[in-house]
């Protein structure tokens, strides 16, 4: 089984972010709710007698009245959830033009540094964090108090983060109806059996961290493709098509065809390093390419 931590020394220079220039509120009671539209703000909730803190946006659009989807975006080792939102990849325009719920989950410490619990099950495993079960409360936490869709809450990660998403996919007892991974391994390959669901994969083959190829430890990125494949029972033939840039190349392959009409998207970059991509893909970002893959579909299928 695959090891959840990493050593601390070549991951700071991917996880120290900017400062967050998002508006931002505080609340202060473990489990209380500010619903405050187009602001980032703080929450905390209450999880095995834990605090666990995680940051909440809503549409500036939000009202009552309407469902709306979820999207829980995990930061990647080292970080912070405040950061994320702000430098990493911009979901707040996403959220605000397609009307979607951004929940930020903050990881704990280990060894002073933050990391998901990303494979919970693993004899190696250096955390006993239940961050799957933190992520199931706060699930719950977010029906009880808000106006949401429980069909369309959506998982997407970088790095280790991208490893929990995937995770989520395999462990959570709520429903997780799509996950994104941007320069992400799946460590749970053996145990994970997960209901059919889309997948959005990122991953640049020159990732020194977290290699395209895989290691002795880290399962190769095309392994994870064909697990996926293998679990939405896709088509095995991809759609191909590819995107020149002045340094990389984008190679995008698209299984489609599987059951409730899932499928699995990869984006292969090639010379692409370990990060948040920054390419446009016909004229969208990979933060609009996750959003209107994942959005396709909720828990139960196409919701076209």
């Amino acid at each position: 089984m695959k090891s959840v931590f990493f050593s601390a020394g070549p991951f700071l220079t991917f996880f120290l972010f900017f400062g967050c220039n998002s508006s931002q509120m505080t609340s202060n009671d473990p489990d209380g709710f500010d619903l405050t539209p187009g602001q980032l703000i703080t929450q905390n909730i209450l999880h095995n007698g834990d605090e666990r803190e995680y940051q909440l946006y809503l549409p500036s659009s939000y009202n009552e009245g309407t469902a709306y989807p979820v999207l829980l975006n995990f930061h990647g080792f080292g970080g912070n959830a405040k950061d994320y939102f702000a430098y990493e990849s911009n979901f707040q325009e996403v959220a605000d033009q397609e009307a979607v719920i951004l929940v930020y989950p903050q990881a704990l410490l280990l060894s002073g540094f933050s990391v998901w619990n990303a494979a919970p099950f693993a004899e190696d495993n250096k955390t006993d964090f239940d961050d799957i079960g933190f992520i199931e409360t706060l699930i719950v936490k977010l029906q009880d108090q808000l106006s949401i869709d429980p069909e369309r809450v959506y998982a997407s990660g970088f790095s280790t983060g991208g490893m929990f998403s995937y995770a989520l996919a395999c462990f959570c007892n709520e429903p997780i109806a799509g996950v994104a991974a941007v320069s992400a391994a799946q460590l749970n390959l053996v145990d994970c059996a997960p209901s059919p669901i889309n997948v959005f994969i990122a991953h640049g083959t020159d990732d020194d961290l977290l290699p395209y190829y895989g290691s002795s430890d880290i399962a190769s990125i095309d392994e994870v493709v064909s697990f996926w494949t293998s679990v939405n029972q896709t088509s095995t033939v991809a759609q191909e098509s590819s995107y020149a840039f002045d340094k990389e190349t984008v190679y995008q392959y698209t299984y489609s065809e599987g059951i409730n009409n899932s499928q699995v998207m990869l984006y292969k970059v090639e010379n692409g390093n370990h990060g948040w991509f920054d390419h446009e893909i016909r004229g969208q970002s990979f933060t609009y390419l996750i959003w209107d893959f994942l959005s396709t579909q909720n828990f139960s299928g196409s919701k076209d």
